[in-house]
């Protein structure tokens, strides 16, 4: 299965979001770009999983995130410290099909 690297580019703070009974989370929006064009398939369209770091894994929805333009768009609490320049490992999967 092809792995893809990418670097965290921004940062943005959402508002605060409470999910269910669990307590607020402070949520940061990232978008992480591919920088090497040397990564067969990473400048088409097509899902990602995070592979590392494991505190951004146990988070992720279960469809994974979408990889488009080269830019991964993903919502994570701040306690997961993710930074500028930070690397974050994906893996492709194949398209999941969505059933109503």
């Amino acid at each position: 299965m092809e792995e893809v690297i990418a670097l965290v580019t921004s940062v943005d703070p959402l508002a605060p979001y409470k999910v269910s009974a669990d307590p607020i989370l402070e949520l940061v929006n990232v978008t992480a770009t591919i920088e090497d064009d040397s990564e067969g398939g990473a400048g088409s369209t097509c899902w990602v999983e995070v592979v590392e770091p494991y505190r951004l894994v146990k988070h992720q929805p279960d469809a994974g995130y979408m990889l488009d333009n080269r830019k991964v768009q993903m919502t994570c609490s701040k306690s997961d410290e993710v930074r500028l320049g930070d690397q974050i490992k994906f893996r492709i999967v194949p398209q999941q099909v969505q059933t109503l």
